[in-house]
């Protein structure tokens, strides 16, 4: 009769340093060098411990995977909860460090079908908090072509280019790219942003 192996605690602080290191080594050196020797050894573990918390080394990334999406997610659910969400979703969405590891997760989901089906469950998911999100903060006064979809897209598209450029060094144009979408989203919240601060308007 065959004995289940044990496995280590969910909650274990030494599965989620093994988590830390796959991003590490992701973040430094690419997906293509992810070994559960080189992940334990940028944890500062050894590489035994990698099958003792999970039984292969597809579980440890989708593992990582779903840790980092959540973090992703609660950050896109605090933007919309703040003064001007669209400005927070732009900061979130240009921010260079989730940059690398969203590019490296994504070149991974070509080569591993189960973070790819996952990737497109979670890209579904986003666009509809981002919906919800932008429903709920400008309503109907928007002009016609800015529908909530729409908007959620384009914050969320070109705010994921500029951090993917900046973490590969690219910055021509940045600034004014920049300049251009806080220049929209000034106009887009600047009646929500207002009334909730209790200015009138003349």
């Amino acid at each position: 009769m065959a004995v289940a192996r044990r496995i280590g605690s969910e909650n274990s602080a030494t599965r989620s340093a093994l988590m830390d290191g796959v991003e590490a080594v992701m973040r430094e050196l690419g997906y293509g060098a992810l070994t559960a020797r080189s992940v334990a050894e940028r944890a500062g573990l050894k590489h035994q411990l990698v099958y003792y918390y999970f039984e292969t080394m597809d579980e440890l990334l989708m593992a990582t995977y779903l840790r980092h999406t959540g973090r992703v997610l609660e950050s896109i659910e605090a933007a919309f909860l703040s003064p001007r969400p669209l400005h927070a979703l732009w900061q979130v969405s240009s921010n260079p460090h989730d940059a690398v590891l969203n590019m490296e997760f994504m070149a991974l989901a070509n080569h591993n079908p189960s973070i790819r089906a996952e990737s497109v469950a979670f890209g579904e998911r986003m666009r509809r908090v981002g919906l919800e999100g932008i429903q709920r903060t400008l309503g109907d006064d928007v002009p016609d072509a800015a529908t909530p979809i729409a908007l959620g897209i384009a914050v969320s598209a070109l705010g994921m280019n500029l951090g993917m450029e900046s973490t590969l060094g690219i910055s021509g144009g940045h600034a004014e790219l920049k300049a251009l979408v806080e220049w929209c989203l000034d106009r887009l919240e600047a009646r929500e942003f207002e009334a909730a601060q209790g200015v009138s308007k003349v």
